[in-house]
């Protein structure tokens, strides 16, 4: 087996989502609180790189066991479905799931350290990310089966790891950072809802009630439109209302990504290979957007200096 085949499995293009928070909440707690702990950086980063290709594969394994994922990868959306790894043969079920299980316990291990080190509420915060993790898409709860996959992600990849990352080097929590970590929530739900859109036909075979799946294609494009239009209202109201340094509003830099996401949305919403040009706008939305967002909060720091 290659390594090349592992690194299709983790889907390295969709990385940005698991850490690109961690970056943002340490940058808060140097840029308001003036702390900074490299050796907790770095832990929390790794952690939430393994917890984020776990989850990529987890969610990838169970949907090929429910048959959502039909295709292989010659044939696909690369920014939606799974990896293709497994429809191809390449890497099997088990060795898939193994290595999630292994990728879960490292990041489980970290959080154990840190809830010895910094206190409960460590504890707390991983406990509530990883329930959201395993559950996105197991029984009991399988919240991306029944309607709440896009909500669920919204918290775990937004205040949840902003909040955690915060926490490990301010050792407090507070609302400034629970809501600059809504930011990253809200731009994964909307990512998440502009995948659901080429991936629709075999979502509903499968009975992924998603929200695409409950209300449809066009409701998705006018859900995805809108949530995009939250996301930049929100940054603009909490600069507006001092939550924000003004700095922060260099995060609407990544309005043409978005604007160039919803030409290629509305141009090719029936066609799930052409999509993938609106896909992957969408994620240099995400990711140029966290990175503007972070460096507006550390240059705010480095002005007041």
């Amino acid at each position: 087996m290659q390594l090349s085949e592992w690194i299709r499995a983790f889907r390295l293009k969709f990385l940005p989502q698991g850490v690109m928070p961690v970056l943002l909440g340490t940058a808060i707690a140097w840029s308001v609180d003036n702390r900074f702990n490299l050796g907790y950086f770095l832990l929390a980063f790794f952690g939430m790189m393994l917890v984020q290709f776990g989850l990529t594969m987890l969610d990838d394994w169970h949907d090929f066991i429910m048959g959502t994922d039909a295709t292989g990868t010659e044939e696909k959306n690369p920014y939606t479905g799974g990896s293709g790894v497994l429809m191809d043969g390449t890497i099997t079920p088990n060795e898939m799931l193994a290595v999630v299980a292994l990728f879960y316990v490292i990041a489980i291990i970290i959080g154990v350290y840190f809830t010895l080190v910094l206190g409960p509420t460590v504890m707390y915060i991983v406990l509530a990310g990883f329930f959201i993790s395993i559950f996105y898409s197991l029984k009991p709860f399988q919240f991306a089966y029944r309607g709440l996959g896009e909500f669920m992600m919204l918290l775990g990849y937004g205040p949840t790891i902003t909040l955690g990352a915060y926490f490990v080097q301010a050792q407090r929590l507070t609302w400034q950072v629970f809501l600059a970590g809504l930011i990253p929530g809200m731009l994964m739900w909307a990512m998440i809802v502009i995948n659901e859109i080429p991936d629709f036909d075999a979502d509903r075979r499968s009975d992924k009630k998603n929200l695409v799946v409950r209300f449809g294609v066009e409701a998705g494009k006018s859900l995805y439109v809108g949530g995009l239009a939250v996301i930049y209202g929100f940054i603009v109201l909490c600069v507006v209302f001092g939550v924000f340094p003004a700095t922060a509003l260099m995060a609407l830099l990544s309005l043409p990504f978005a604007l160039q996401s919803i030409r290629y949305l509305r141009r090719y919403y029936r066609d799930k290979l052409k999509m993938a040009l609106a896909n992957k706008e969408m994620v240099k939305v995400y990711s140029y957007t966290m990175l503007f967002l972070t460096l507006g909060f550390l240059l705010d720091r480095v002005i007041a200096l």
